[in-house]
């Protein structure tokens, strides 16, 4: 299955049409390795690092396997103009820890990730912008879908905690220890709605 959504072209601010897979396929896991990795290698060689982006180390296709394993997990991708431009994986069995909502269903986002060519810190200028906007929505219609009501949660690498915070309005339970002390983020019903309105 595939959707039509639409992101914005970074240096002119022109909708680009997009497509988003409900599954992370042996395609996708080949473009990352071909394009993706060598990327974040320059990147990281530009700036005299070993490490790179936060998330250069993250074995995608390892994850993929991993996950296809177990029912509760979902995997997406979106193309465009022929290249990959982000993934994303989720799972559907994780409870809610923020007092209004405690303990209920939410969808946790496990990974997420645009290509390195759409990230400022490291493309400039980027290329297209809106891929982390179009899987927090995705993540938040796949909640409603298992009616969970919107609800939804992450761990946020400290790169991404603003976009989590600002844009996506979530709400900041800060650093959890059981997780690499990665600041905790999670979306109630109302902030939900409030974003899937003003995207």
């Amino acid at each position: 299955m595939s959707a039509k959504v639409y992101l914005k072209r970074a240096k002119d601010g022109e909708l680009v049409q997009a497509t988003l897979c409900d599954q992370i396929t042996q395609n996708h896991l080949d473009q990352w390795e071909t394009t993706w990795i060598p990327e974040m290698k320059a990147f990281a060689k530009q700036r005299s690092s070993a490490s790179g982006p936060e998330d250069a180390h993250w074995d995608w296709r390892g994850k993929v396997g991993k996950g296809a394993t177990f029912l509760s997990h979902c995997s997406f991708a979106l193309e465009s103009n022929g290249n990959l431009q982000g993934m994303m994986m989720a799972n559907t069995v994780v409870s809610a820890r923020l007092p209004e909502q405690f303990g209920k269903p939410l969808v946790y986002i496990e990974y997420l990730a645009t290509a390195p060519w759409n990230r400022p810190e490291t493309s400039n200028p980027s290329r297209l912008r809106g891929i982390g906007s179009a899987f927090v929505l995705t993540a938040i219609e796949l909640s409603i879908d298992e009616g969970f009501k919107g609800r939804v949660g992450l761990h946020s690498l400290s790169e991404a905690e603003d976009f989590y915070e600002v844009k996506c309005g979530m709400t900041r339970l800060g650093p959890d220890g059981a997780h690499q002390d990665l600041t905790y983020f999670e979306l109630t019903e109302t902030q939900a709605e409030s974003f899937r309105r003003n995207i």
